[in-house]
C-alpha cells in the first residue's frame, strides 16, 4: 500500500483510544475531512453488498432538538424525573464538537440469506474505520449509546425506517492529552491454532 507500511498502520490503530467527552473540544472535522471519514466507513467488508448501515450527522444547531429527545426518553421511563435527571439528559446532546449517529439498516431473512449478525459485523467494521481515519486526521473519538437512545421515541425522532435501528453515537473533536489504552489483550491471548481431536 502506497504511503503507509504495516507498522505505520499498526501504530495508527494502537494509538487510537476513547477520549473523555468532558475534555473534548472544538474543532471537529471539516466537511472535507468528514467526507473522508464516511468514505472509510463505506470501505467496510459488506457481504452481499447490502449496505447495512448509514451515518447521520447531528449539526450544532440541532443539538437542542436532540436534547429534547433525550428528555422525552427520560420522561417515558420515569413518572416524575428530577430536574437534575432532565438537565443531565439535555447535556448529553451537547457533548462533542462533531456528533454522528451510526444507524443499522438490516435486511431480514425474507430478503436475503445473509444473517443479521454478518450485517452487524459490517456496521462494526464501518465504525472502526470511522474512528481510525478520524484518529489519523488528528481527532479524538468517543462511542456512546444508552437505553434512551434505543427507545421508540428516539427511533421516531431520528426518522428511522422500520428496518433501521440506532447503533451508537460517535463524538469527534480534539483533546489536549490522549488517554492511555487500558485492558488490551496481547496477541498470544487471542490467537490459537486449531488442532482436530
Amino acid at each position: 500500500m502506497a504511503g503507509m507500511n504495516a507498522q505505520q498502520l499498526l501504530e495508527v490503530i494502537q494509538g487510537r483510544t476513547s477520549a473523555s467527552l468532558k475534555q473534548m473540544e472544538a474543532p471537529g472535522p471539516t466537511p472535507e475531512e468528514l467526507k473522508l471519514i464516511v468514505e472509510a466507513a463505506a470501505a467496510a467488508p459488506d457481504h452481499g453488498r447490502l449496505h447495512p448501515f448509514r451515518i447521520m450527522e447531528i449539526p450544532t444547531n440541532m443539538r437542542e432538538a436532540l436534547g429534547l429527545l433525550f428528555i422525552k426518553g427520560v420522561e417515558q421511563k420515569q413518572e416524575e424525573p428530577s430536574e437534575e435527571a432532565l438537565n443531565k439528559a439535555r447535556e448529553k446532546a451537547r457533548r462533542g464538537p462533531s456528533l454522528l449517529v451510526l444507524i443499522g439498516c438490516f435486511h431480514g431473512t425474507d430478503e436475503t440469506r445473509i444473517p443479521e449478525y454478518e450485517q452487524m459485523l459490517c456496521a462494526g467494521a464501518a465504525l472502526q474505520n470511522i474512528v481510525l481515519v478520524a484518529h489519523a486526521l488528528g481527532y479524538s473519538s468517543r462511542i456512546t449509546s444508552g437505553e434512551t437512545a434505543r427507545s421508540d421515541i428516539f427511533h421516531k425522532g431520528l426518522g428511522l425506517a422500520e428496518n433501521e435501528e440506532f447503533l451508537c453515537f460517535i463524538s469527534l473533536g480534539k483533546v489536549a492529552v490522549e488517554r492511555p489504552a487500558k485492558g488490551r489483550q496481547e496477541a498470544e491471548e487471542i490467537l490459537s491454532v486449531w488442532k482436530p481431536e
